[in-house]
């Protein structure tokens, strides 16, 4: 990773080359002058960091009450749509965003996908490799009970939690982890990715990358639409990645920054730009 952008985040800002930004007008107004002039829009929205701020565990994410509304808003203008990717399960997903907002949904970084209106239908079917998740799930449920560390089973991955837990802690779960996983009979076949205080075992090649792809081909609202991806961690970089030409990348956060186009310095902030094309 980069060394991300110098100085405060004191509110939104552009990481932009010389001659950007128009004179007279604020970086913030330059993005959503352009997003509010294009012809469609397709807007990929990470979960956790990027729609709502990080919590001390998955389960005490409380996401802004406005956020449904703006959601549901968004969904109102015309040539808009909006899908939501995250390394939660789909259920998880759908516990905090309704059916009765019509987004599309990827759950397990892209191993399951909603689209509106429609079942849910999973991309891992390789049942050696999902017996082996069910398998690596149930050998790590001793560290559940160690101070600090969350174990989630999430059906497509299984993930490790330890925002809570001590240096010590975290440094044995770890050998723990990995040992378990290279143990299992397909892990060649596995991969082992890392992000904000939480480390994942999931199928190789299942990223929010192909959620993405698939998503750029089947849900863009006309074929000049302007694609932006918002998200914070490394988990995004696959998304980041999948984008086609012109496509937009925001930070959200300083992690990501040195591969974004744009970066806002929190969720709050987002939600501050998605108000902003409603106006």
């Amino acid at each position: 990773m980069g060394q991300g952008i110098p100085g405060s985040f004191e509110g939104v800002f552009l990481r932009w080359e010389e001659g950007t930004e128009e004179e007279g007008m604020s970086q913030k107004d330059e993005l959503l002058n352009r997003l509010k002039s294009s012809s469609g829009l397709l807007l990929l929205l990470d979960f956790d960091g990027t729609l709502v701020d990080i919590a001390p565990t998955p389960d005490s994410v409380i996401p802004p009450p406005e956020l449904k509304i703006v959601l549901r808003q968004l969904l109102e203008r015309p040539m808009t749509n909006v899908a939501i990717l995250s390394g939660r399960s789909l259920s998880e997903l759908q516990e905090f965003i309704p059916s009765t907002i019509p987004v599309a949904l990827a759950g397990c970084h892209g191993c399951e996908l909603q689209m509106p209106g429609e079942l849910e239908q999973s991309i891992l079917d390789d049942e050696e490799i999902q017996q082996d998740l069910d398998d690596f799930a149930t050998s790590l449920e001793e560290l559940a009970d160690w101070p600090g560390i969350i174990i989630e089973h999430k059906g497509c991955a299984v993930a490790m939690h330890y925002r809570l837990a001590d240096e010590t802690t975290v440094e044995h779960a770890y050998e723990e982890f990995y040992s378990k996983a290279e143990a299992l009979e397909n892990y060649e076949e596995m991969e082992i990715v890392e992000g904000k205080y939480v480390v994942e075992l999931r199928p190789s090649g299942m990223n929010k990358g192909i959620a993405v792809s698939f998503l750029v081909e089947n849900f863009c609202p006309s074929d000049n639409a302007l694609i932006v991806y918002f998200g914070d961690d490394t988990t995004d970089l696959d998304g980041f990645a999948a984008l086609p030409e012109g496509a937009l990348r925001v930070a959200v956060g300083e992690k990501l920054a040195d591969q974004a186009d744009y970066v806002f310095s929190s969720p709050a902030e987002l939600l501050e730009l998605m108000r902003g094309l409603l106006q």
